[in-house]
């Protein structure tokens, strides 16, 4: 079978994706436990999918729980071996951008207080092999394309899609000479990889604005991209529910407007909450918040030829 340009081909009779881990190393072990997917096993998961992790593999507040070295090395041993596919988030963006300075010699993530509470924990675990996992960070794709169904960390759009690749290696990595636009505000880069890697965001219109969970006042809103039938600030504002009688039931302009997919996506970065529930029948999110507490590190269940999607397919410690 010829396999088209950009595509990769899927080897087995099904993908599971894999939701932000945040370094939380237990939970993944615990989780392929419990999907028995083990590669060193005859009859388990492993002869018959693959997995894909979604991104967002390092980054989290001080736990007992978080080891960003464990979680790397399994997540790369399972890559290196045919077993998996991971897929850049905004966090391995984000920590490789921390160590890469610009041609003026200027860090490409800027070296505050906040940014480095983000990164601090990973740093510090990180240390003892910390070029050598930059490195390995770096040539992660920022998506991937399976021909029936697609990765990617955040937001699947055609036309985006489209517009990234000439930044791209054939592989879906960025490329070396690209990495301070993909930093640089004024660059077409900066846009695409924002939308692809954190969601796209849509300003309100003059006049309104409201309140994040942090209580900071916000003038745009993250857009429900997956809603094919959402053309008002309401129908598609990924909001806090206190904010919603903020968000105007105005028509959006068309030159904000969003593509639903055709084909399936899988992303992770929402951090859903609650019973894991499809976005819609063609996109899924598998991050409910695993890098916090209790919460369940949750996978998606995938069968070739499936167009579709279900809240059959996921699979998390206390579901099936």
């Amino acid at each position: 079978m010829t396999i088209e340009p950009g595509i990769t081909a899927i080897k087995k009779e099904g993908l599971i994706f894999i939701g932000d881990i945040h370094g939380q190393h237990q939970k993944l072990v615990d989780l392929l436990a419990h999907l028995n997917f083990d590669p060193d096993t005859s009859g388990s998961l492993a002869d018959e999918y693959q997995l894909v992790f979604v991104g967002d593999l390092v980054d989290n507040a001080a736990q007992p729980s978080v080891d960003h070295l464990s979680t790397l090395k399994l997540v790369r041993s399972l890559v290196e071996t045919g077993h998996a596919y991971c897929v850049m988030g905004n966090h391995e963006l984000n920590a490789v951008a921390w160590n890469m300075t610009d041609e003026n010699g200027q860090t490409l993530r800027k070296h505050s207080e906040r940014n480095l509470n983000q990164h601090q924990v990973f740093l510090e675990q990180a240390r003892p092999e910390y070029e050598y996992w930059l490195d390995w960070l770096k040539q992660l794709p920022l998506f991937i394309d399976f021909g029936e169904i697609r990765a990617i960390h955040a937001c699947w759009q055609d036309r985006l899609i489209s517009q990234l690749k000439p930044y791209l290696e054939t592989d879906g990595r960025l490329k070396a000479q690209h990495w301070s636009d993909a930093f640089n505000e004024e660059h077409p880069l900066y846009n695409l990889v924002e939308t692809s890697l954190k969601g796209p965001e849509i300003p309100l219109p003059e006049g309104y604005i409201f309140k994040d969970v942090s209580g900071h006042a916000r003038k745009n809103i993250r857009a429900g991209w997956w809603l094919k039938e959402a053309d008002t600030y309401l129908s598609t504002a990924q909001v806090p529910a206190a904010a919603i009688n903020d968000i105007p039931d105005l028509t959006i302009p068309e030159s904000q407007s969003m593509e639903a997919p055709e084909k399936p996506v899988i992303v992770g970065h929402y951090t859903k909450s609650g019973q894991p529930s499809c976005l819609s029948n063609k996109v899924v999110c598998v991050d409910y918040n695993a890098a916090r507490g209790e919460n369940p590190l949750v996978a998606y269940l995938w069968n070739k030829g499936e167009t579709t999607l279900s809240d059959g397919g996921f699979r998390y410690i206390g579901n099936r």
